[in-house]
C-alpha cells in the first residue's frame, strides 16, 4: 500500500475546497427563497455554473447543474488521487447505473440519450414480445434516466458499444457475469427489477472486493455499512410491498456485519421484530425512528434520510485525519451528499412543496 504521504499534497487542497461545500444557514435560504429562480440564483452564489441574466433563468436547470458539478468533482478526485485504484470503488455504481440504463432502453427499443435504438441496431420493444404491462413497468423501472453519465470508470460510450455489440468480454468480470444473468432472467421473465437486482448486487460485490484490497480500514468499514444500510432498506421495502421470500434472498448483498439469516428470519414477523433485532447494534436507533414511521406513514423516507445522515456521520470521523487518501474519500462522500440535498430542495421549490417538509426531507450537512 502507498506511503500515507503519498496524498498530503490532495489533503491540503481539499482542507481549502470544503469550505466551499453548501452549510445548512445557505440551505435554509435556499428553502425559504420566495420563488424557485431566487433558489437557483442562491445555487449559482454557491459555485454551481455561472450566474444567469434575470429572463434567462431556466428554474427546471438544476439537474444539469449538479450533473457539471458531479464532473468537477470526480475529475478532481482523480487528479488528486493520481487516478488511485481507490477512487474506482466510489466511480464503479455509475458504470453500473449506465449499465443498467442501456438494457433497459434496449429492451424499450430505445437507445440511451436518443429518441430509438433502430438505427442502432437494437430489437425494438415489440421483437422482445414485450406485453403493454410490461413495456409499462419496464419505462417506469428506467423513469426519466435514459441519460449516460460520464463519471465512471468505462467511457459511456464504449459502455455503450459494448452493450450493443455484445463484447462483454471487454467488461469487468463482475460486470459481465452480471449483464449475462441479467439478459438471460429478463428474457424469461420480462421483469425489470431483476435487472436492478442482478446489477446491484454485482456492483456491491465487485466494490466490496476492491474495499478490502486496500487494506484501509476506513473504506472497508464504509463499504460494510453502506452495504448493511442497503439491506436493510431491501429487506423493509420488498416486505412492505409483499415481495417473495425467493426474491428477498436474491436481494440481499453479502459482505456486510449483519446476518442474512436476521433478514430471512424476520420476513414473515411484524417490522417490530426487525428492529428488536437491531437492538444493541450500530443500526439500532435509525431502525427504530425508521420502522416506527413506516408503520405509522407507509413510507421509508425517514429511515433513508436517517441511513443518509448515518454514512455522513462516519465519513466526518477521516475529515480530520492529516495524511491518507481518507480525507479525500470523506469529501467526495460529503459533495455527494450536497448533490442530494440540492435535488431535495429544487425539486421541492420547483413541484410548490411546503419550505417545511423539505426541510424535514433534508440531510445533515458536512459543512
Amino acid at each position: 500500500m502507498p506511503g500515507n504521504t503519498q496524498y498530503a499534497y490532495g489533503v491540503g487542497r481539499i482542507r481549502v475546497i470544503e469550505k466551499r461545500l453548501i452549510d445548512k444557514a445557505k440551505f435554509d435560504r435556499m428553502i425559504e427563497a420566495k420563488t424557485t429562480k431566487e433558489a437557483l440564483k442562491m445555487l449559482n452564489e454557491a459555485g454551481y455554473g455561472e450566474p444567469a441574466p434575470e429572463d434567462g433563468i431556466n428554474p427546471h436547470a438544476y439537474e444539469k447543474l449538479i450533473r457539471e458539478e458531479q464532473k468537477k468533482l470526480y475529475n478532481l478526485i482523480r487528479e488528486l488521487t493520481d487516478g488511485a485504484e481507490t477512487v474506482n470503488i466510489f466511480l464503479l455504481r455509475n458504470d453500473y447505473r449506465n449499465v443498467k440504463v442501456l438494457l433497459k432502453s434496449e429492451f424499450l427499443g430505445m437507445e440511451a440519450g436518443l429518441k430509438t435504438g433502430a438505427e442502432a441496431g437494437l430489437k425494438t420493444s415489440a421483437e422482445y414480445d414485450l406485453k403493454k404491462s410490461e413495456e409499462t413497468t419496464l419505462k417506469t423501472s428506467l423513469g426519466t434516466g435514459i441519460e449516460l453519465q460520464d463519471t465512471g470508470t468505462i467511457p459511456a460510450e464504449n459502455l455503450k458499444e459494448i452493450i450493443r455489440d455484445r463484447k462483454f468480454e471487454e467488461l469487468p468480470s463482475y460486470m459481465k457475469n452480471a449483464v449475462e444473468e441479467a439478459i438471460g432472467v429478463f428474457n424469461r421473465t420480462w421483469d425489470p427489477r431483476q435487472i436492478d437486482l442482478i446489477l446491484d448486487k454485482a456492483y456491491f460485490k465487485h466494490a466490496a472486493e476492491l474495499a478490502h484490497n486496500t487494506s484501509i480500514d476506513f473504506i472497508v468499514n464504509l463499504f460494510e455499512i453502506i452495504i448493511d444500510i442497503t439491506n436493510i432498506i431491501t429487506f423493509l421495502r420488498m416486505k412492505r410491498l409483499g415481495m417473495p421470500h425467493d426474491l428477498l434472498q436474491n436481494g440481499l448483498i453479502p459482505g456486510g456485519t449483519i446476518d442474512k439469516g436476521t433478514f430471512t428470519g424476520n420476513y414473515n414477523m411484524p417490522f417490530e421484530s426487525f428492529a428488536g433485532s437491531m437492538k444493541g447494534s450500530m443500526y439500532e436507533d435509525i431502525c427504530r425512528k425508521g420502522i416506527e414511521d413506516l408503520t405509522n406513514t407507509g413510507s421509508l423516507a425517514v429511515l433513508e434520510k436517517l441511513a443518509d445522515n448515518f454514512v455522513l456521520s462516519f465519513a466526518r470521523k477521516a475529515k480530520y485525519a492529516v495524511l491518507g487518501i481518507e480525507p479525500l474519500i470523506a469529501y467526495f462522500l460529503a459533495k455527494e451528499n450536497e448533490f442530494k440535498n440540492v435535488r431535495i430542495i429544487m425539486a421541492g421549490k420547483v413541484n410548490g412543496v411546503p419550505a417545511n417538509i423539505i426541510r424535514e426531507r433534508l440531510r445533515d450537512t458536512y459543512a
